[in-house]
């Protein structure tokens, strides 16, 4: 069982090129490539709602010269992942320079790859073909990541300011009802001086 998931996504690409790619024609991949776990650029999504799934990398950008692929960490079911890695595989095969046009077009077709070619999805005979990959190598050692969970900060600070100094600091509601009359000014010492507002955008 796989621990880790460069490895299980390594011994994938593999299987793939014997399985997938083999079968019809394509020829085994010369090119050094290395596959991994990330944020593709443009993983949060357009205007249109898309989120890159994927992502594979010209040698031109790799400080080695070795063509990088990468999944995206919001797919963690073995069948998403494959289904991409298979699409990012092409673009080595083909040449980053291809994009999703001429030998691209034709092996992405012709290994069962559907719809748009900038969005494929394995087509019934594939998705089966990657479900018997998927049962050799086990669970994909990796739990989904979506950044779009993070909590995101809901306090709204208020302006807090001393009338005799100016001196001005945010501090959150909370914070603001501990002031008393007795309090001071932790710059000017003065008491009673500090005033709070709730604009925070002076």
């Amino acid at each position: 069982m796989y621990t880790e998931r460069e490895t299980w996504l390594a011994a994938a690409s593999v299987l793939i090129a014997q399985d997938v790619f083999a079968p019809v024609n394509i020829p085994e991949l010369t090119a050094r490539y290395r596959v991994s776990c990330g944020f593709p650029i443009g993983y949060r999504g357009s205007r249109s709602g898309k989120v890159v799934l994927g992502q594979a990398f010209d040698p031109a950008v790799s400080a080695d010269g070795t063509h990088e692929i990468f999944v995206n960490p919001l797919l963690d079911a073995p069948g998403d992942v494959l289904g991409v890695l298979v699409h990012e595989l092409l673009h080595v095969h083909a040449g980053i320079q291809c994009g999703h046009r001429g030998e691209f077009a034709r092996s992405a077709r012709a290994v069962g790859l559907e719809g748009a070619l900038t969005a494929t999805v394995p087509g019934a005979a594939l998705r089966e073909t990657l479900q018997g990959i998927a049962d050799i190598l086990g669970p994909y050692p990796h739990a989904k990541v979506d950044p779009s969970l993070r909590k995101k900060q809901t306090t709204r600070l208020l302006k807090l300011w001393c009338g005799h100094c100016d001196w001005v600091a945010r501090v959150s509601a909370l914070q603001a009802n501990r002031l008393s009359p007795g309090s001071h000014c932790p710059c000017c010492g003065l008491v009673a001086s500090l005033i709070v507002e709730g604009n925070d955008h002076d």
